[in-house]
């Protein structure tokens, strides 16, 4: 087996010719495979973070049943804000309430943040890292980090939103503050990923899953920048994929970031997204996890459809345009590999 240095994944980013298109699924390591409950007994997702035995063998464990081209970390956004001393718990079917709030007032919990050592404070997601790669075998490693908006909007507002009163008040209210609570969040996030790089991860994913929620003006002002610093400040020799929940009518302003690679979701084209954007950028996705859970002959149209789409486009990763859903049938995307694996380019 190729090491993870030469492997398809890798290859693919780097923009060279290869056989075929790779493939993985966000939030493939988790709650879809009866096994993630049996190797969880009862624990929620942040209490297995720190027991890298087990959540080696969730990252690894798609790898295994599907035959995807890359593992990626079983682990939650919200790890480094919760190793810096914020209280946080996952409410099933909502996601990650915090019990505290972060003033951005608050000089001295920005520089706690900014403080952030992964080898100090969250080792167990290093011990992870390094237990993945010994079982993958040769298969990449990719590790992530929430983006800075997306990280900082759980301790604003509390809890999953899609209308972001909080921290739209605070951009209004105290732009200043604001801006500095980004790169506050610019600074851990870099430090978190460093620290991942250095425990062998090969690829990396930027999560700033409701960024694309944002107004334009909001997003360049606020966030351009800090993950623009973040991006920029990673080794260059590593692979970097961008994504947000929403693409279309964002893609120039998540260029301008300087990503290897954007994902896409289901309502963004991938041709015409891949020539808009310049071919020096990469394009992932970009089916709908809802045909995944569907599955039949309407899920095999679309990735049939997804991968004429991309002909020709050595640049390109096979994936969902969001995660998969938590009841989607593991053979649904076992037969989404397959049809992938059997396009050659």
């Amino acid at each position: 087996m190729d090491s993870y240095k030469d492997g398809l994944l890798v290859r693919a980013m780097r923009g060279e010719h290869v056989e075929r298109h790779p493939v993985w699924f966000m939030r493939q390591a988790g709650r879809y495979l009866k096994e993630y409950a049996q190797l969880k007994r009862g624990r929620n997702v942040l209490e297995v973070q720190s027991d890298p035995e087990t959540s080696s063998e969730i990252t690894v464990l798609p790898v295994r049943k599907l035959g995807v081209d890359a593992a990626v970390l079983y682990s939650d956004i919200m790890v480094p804000l919760k190793a810096v001393g914020y209280e946080l718990h996952i409410e099933e079917n909502i996601g990650p309430i915090a019990d505290k709030l972060l003033d951005i007032g608050d000089n001295d919990a920005i520089d706690r943040i900014k403080k952030f050592d992964c080898e100090r404070d969250a080792q167990y997601v290093l011990e992870n890292i390094r237990l993945s790669i010994e079982k993958l075998d040769g298969v990449p490693l990719i590790g992530f980090s929430g983006g800075p908006f997306t990280l900082f909007s759980y301790i604003i507002e509390g809890r999953p939103s899609r209308t972001f009163e909080r921290s739209k008040e605070a951009m209004n209210n105290d732009p200043k503050g604001f801006e500095k609570a980004m790169d506050a969040a610019s600074v851990l996030i870099t430090n978190y990923i460093k620290a991942q790089i250095r425990a062998g991860v090969s690829v990396v994913q930027i999560f700033d899953s409701w960024a694309g929620l944002l107004d334009k003006e909001e997003y360049e002002r606020f966030v351009l920048g800090p993950t623009k610093r973040i991006l920029s400040e990673l080794p260059k020799n590593i692979p970097k994929i961008y994504f947000s929940a929403k693409t279309d009518g964002m893609l120039d302003l998540f260029a301008k970031s300087n990503p290897d690679f954007i994902s896409l979701d289901p309502r963004t084209p991938i041709r015409k997204s891949y020539y808009e954007l310049g071919e020096r950028f990469g394009i992932q996705g970009n089916l709908d996890p809802e045909l995944a859970r569907a599955g039949g002959a309407s899920m095999e149209k679309a990735v049939s459809g997804i991968l004429d789409d991309s002909s020709g486009i050595d640049k390109f990763i096979f994936n969902l345009g969001h995660g998969v859903l938590k009841d989607t049938p593991p053979e649904n995307l076992k037969r989404i590999v397959g049809i992938v694996k059997g396009r050659r380019l």
